[in-house]
């Protein structure tokens, strides 16, 4: 017994001492059951932290370009998505905005986890140049303010090159890949080599020249291009640079943005013409063409976002040269271009005094508006009016140029052939680079002599329309007839038979025979004598006619000014006796001075002929303020004359 309670109590004291050594490994193995326990639950609260990472595609881009801020946001699935709040962007334009979300599944410490990310997609454009800041974008989630790091730009001048973009970080491999027949295509409609300098850029604005080395007055076309790659929907504001240095006609201003599909830089892009301008360089040097700013309306608008965005062309050098030496005699530096001379006369035979129309037209391509045409040398016996000319610009496929036409009016003043010379126009042809000559044909006008017409008639006559409106001439005034009827009475003396015969004999002898010496003195009077005492009345008459002519017909025209010319010349054929319409100026001039007229008055009297014959041969806008003081002067033109006639006498 002693020896089995011996060896129990050596048992019971073995396993006292096995279940002392014991102890400490239960309580480690305790910690580290509660240690496994808690890692899958502060795994899964780290899952659920939310993530905000800000990242830019460069570091560096150019005012006219581009760039893309991208803000992802990952969350747990199972909770909210959160607020997040983008960045203010003060120094940026939003050209345009997308979003993307995505889910993954993640086995962290042997607990699933779903995160979902959220990526939204910014298209930028800088405001202006230097280092701008793109402040954090912040994620408000179950009630704290999640924040990305702060973001920094260098923008260089527009036009300049910039680093190009960082590349984007590829997607996880497609385990369905290999079961797409398009894998690896490039989607429809694009440009597999649209990696070039604008490949990345969204707007952009571009000025450009067809010839950078024109010379002085030769046209440079200057186009304007906008070239998309988002929506346009408009055109808020165009500012065109000042062309110092140009003189400048447009050529094509679109009312509405008509695109055109282009490939620039290896680039699809939208191709919108804003403007084309024909520029003609006034000096020889460098020229500069500043940029143009445009702001442009992307979105669609209504349910769709839409913004605005400012936009710069790029600054455009050219070198002008200057016209080659030597220069011909009469060569004028607006005569540039490409251009051709023609030269008639219409009618090319007349009588002495009636008019001809020298025409001129020059037709080609150059600055129309610059041309100096050649005029009309002085020609003996040949009186000249000031020409008139009409420009007719246009423009054909894209080349500037037009008709511009010269007439001017030509009386000749003697008989005979007069020859009028050819007419010489110095011209420079930029696409020959040399100076043409342009040269017309001689024109010759056969003059032959007047129609013979009474003394007082006026030789430039166009008709007997006007002459027949004076009333007083045309049909003279009719006698007056008287009828009498013999009345019987009862036995009055006088209504016997030989009563009234006997009693009006007395008065028609007397009648007759003072009827008879008034015809005897009419027929005794010189006609001379009697049409010049008439004159100043008979003027007076055709001033009249004149003064009816224009309160008539309202404005007067053609036949006033012939009614005003026939009573100046009638009453210096009747009173002064000289024949006006058979003499030059000068030689009316000269007539009228010998015969004791001022000098002043002379002038006047000429100068109100001329203005009648203009008036009548190159009509024009009708005044009737200047005719009434035609009228009036030509009155006052009589006075002086017959005042003048009667101190010589």
């Amino acid at each position: 017994m002693r020896a089995a309670k011996a060896v129990s109590s050596s048992g019971s004291a073995r396993a006292g001492a096995g279940t002392a050594s014991a102890a400490p490994f239960r309580v480690c193995a305790i910690a580290l059951a509660a240690a496994l326990a808690l890692v899958p639950a502060r795994a899964l609260a780290a899952a659920d932290e939310p993530e905000i990472l800000a990242s830019l595609d460069r570091d560096e881009v150019a005012l006219d370009d581009s760039l893309t801020l991208s803000i992802a946001v990952t969350v747990s699935s199972r909770g909210e998505a959160g607020d997040l709040h983008l960045p203010a962007l003060r120094d940026f334009d939003v050209v345009s905005r997308s979003s993307s979300e995505q889910v993954s599944f993640v086995f962290s410490a042997g607990a699933p986890s779903f995160r979902r990310t959220t990526v939204t997609t910014l298209s930028l454009t800088p405001h202006r140049a230097g280092v701008l800041v793109i402040e954090p974008a912040r994620l408000a989630f179950h009630g704290e303010t999640y924040s990305s790091k702060q973001l920094s730009v260098h923008v260089l001048p527009a036009g300049t090159p910039a680093a190009k973009a960082r590349p984007q970080r590829r997607p996880p491999p497609d385990p369905f890949a290999q079961l797409d027949p398009f894998a690896g295509q490039a989607p429809p409609g694009e440009d597999p080599l649209s990696e070039g300098r604008i490949g990345t850029r969204d707007l952009v604005l571009r000025g450009s020249v067809d010839n950078e080395r024109p010379f002085v007055g030769q046209q440079v076309t200057y186009s304007l291009w906008l070239f998309a790659r988002v929506n346009v929907s408009g055109i808020d504001k165009l500012q065109l640079p000042k062309m110092d240095g140009f003189w400048t006609e447009e050529v094509e201003a679109p009312q509405q943005l008509v695109g055109e599909a282009r490939i620039v830089d290896g680039a699809p892009m939208q191709a919108y013409l804003l403007r084309r301008r024909a520029l003609f360089p006034l000096r020889p040097g460098k020229v500069a063409i500043d940029p143009a700013e445009v702001e442009v309306l992307t979105g669609m608008g209504l349910l769709f976002s839409r913004s605005s965005v400012r936009r710069a062309s790029q600054p455009i050098a050219l070198e002008v040269q200057p016209l080659p030496s030597p220069r011909p005699p009469g060569f004028d530096e607006g005569n540039v271009g490409q251009w051709n001379l023609t030269a008639s006369v219409e009618p090319p035979a007349v009588n002495a005094g009636q008019p001809v129309t020298l025409r001129l037209v020059l037709s080609g391509r150059g600055n129309l508006r610059d041309v100096q045409m050649p005029r009309l040398p002085v020609i003996a016996g040949v009186r000249a009016y000031d020409a008139t000319t009409v420009d007719k610009p246009a423009t054909e496929q894209g080349r500037v140029g037009g008709t511009r036409t010269v007439e001017q009016l030509l009386v000749p003043e003697r008989t005979g052939d007069i020859e009028l010379p050819a007419l010489l126009l110095e011209t420079f042809d930029p696409a020959a680079k040399q100076y043409r000559t342009l040269r017309t044909q001689p024109l010759r006008i056969a003059v032959s002599a007047p129609l013979s017409q009474g003394p007082g008639a006026l030789a430039l006559d166009r008709g007997s329309a006007a002459g027949s409106q004076n009333l007083l001439t045309a049909g003279g005034l009719r006698p007056i007839r008287l009828r009498l009827t013999r009345v019987e009475a009862g036995s009055a003396p006088w209504s016997s038979s030989w009563f009234w015969p006997a009693f009006l004999l007395a008065p028609l002898l007397l009648g007759l025979l003072i009827g008879g010496r008034r015809a005897l003195q009419l027929a005794a009077r010189d006609p001379d004598k009697l049409r010049v005492r008439g004159a100043r009345s008979a003027a007076r008459r055709r001033l009249r006619g004149a003064q009816a002519l224009l309160a008539r017909v309202g404005g007067g025209g053609p036949e006033f000014h012939a009614e005003v010319a026939r009573a100046l010349t009638g009453y210096l054929a009747d009173r002064q006796g000289v024949a006006a319409a058979g003499l030059t100026r000068e030689e009316l001039v000269a007539a009228l001075l010998a015969r004791g007229h001022l000098k002043g008055v002379v002038e006047g009297l000429c100068g109100v002929l001329d203005e009648c014959d203009r008036a009548r041969f190159a009509p024009g806008s009708r005044d009737p303020k200047s005719q009434q003081a035609l009228l009036e002067k030509a009155d006052a033109l009589l006075v002086a004359l017959d005042r003048g006639r009667k101190e010589a006498a």
